[in-house]
């Protein structure tokens, strides 16, 4: 049985620049459940392009009224501040760090491990070269089903890759955590 304890991130953004961010989506894991899920759009004060409006449906006028990032800061750190924080690569990583100096706030001080080395590490003769390690690859070869480039739905798939790549290796989250999976700013 997998206990794990973490939380899951993913942002989209409006542009080229990571830190551009539209939506966050955080998911809860404690006991190596799901407990919880939080989501919210966000007014990232800078333009949207048409390739990234294209690939989550979030335009200018959808945030027009949602909060920016100096408005989420305390909330973000009261739910993410000293956890094991997941994501899918370190885009979402370099996304945080960089909104945070972008508005000169106090970075948001996590623990975080990479859901795709741990996957690369888990099936390292699933994906290979063809398919890539990205979300939607890994989450169809292990038959999970979720709304692609929806923030928390990105963060809950990946969430379950890292419960399922610890049940399948019989590693515990402590055990990734030693080795190299850490994302390291």
């Amino acid at each position: 049985m997998v206990l794990a304890t973490f939380n899951a991130i993913d942002v989209e953004t409006a542009n080229a620049d990571p830190s551009s961010i539209c939506e966050i989506g955080i998911v809860h894991v404690r006991g190596g459940v799901i407990r919880s899920q939080w989501s919210t759009l966000v007014n990232p004060g800078m333009a949207f392009n048409a390739t990234n409006t294209g690939l989550h449906g979030i335009t200018a006028a959808t945030v027009q009224q949602s909060p920016r990032i100096p408005q989420l800061h305390d909330e973000l750190s009261r739910r993410l501040s000293g956890t094991v924080l997941v994501s899918h690569t370190e885009f979402d990583r370099v996304a945080l760090e960089g909104a945070m100096r972008r508005y000169g706030l106090e970075p948001i001080r996590a623990t975080w491990l990479d859901s795709a080395a741990m996957a690369q590490r888990a099936w390292p003769r699933r994906h290979g070269v063809r398919r890539g390690w990205s979300l939607a690859a890994i989450t169809a070869h292990l038959g999970i089903e979720f709304r692609h480039h929806v923030a928390v739905d990105d963060a809950q798939a990946a969430a379950e890759v890292v419960l399922r790549a610890c049940q399948h290796t019989g590693r515990t989250l402590e055990e990734w955590l030693g080795e190299e999976y850490h994302l390291h700013p």
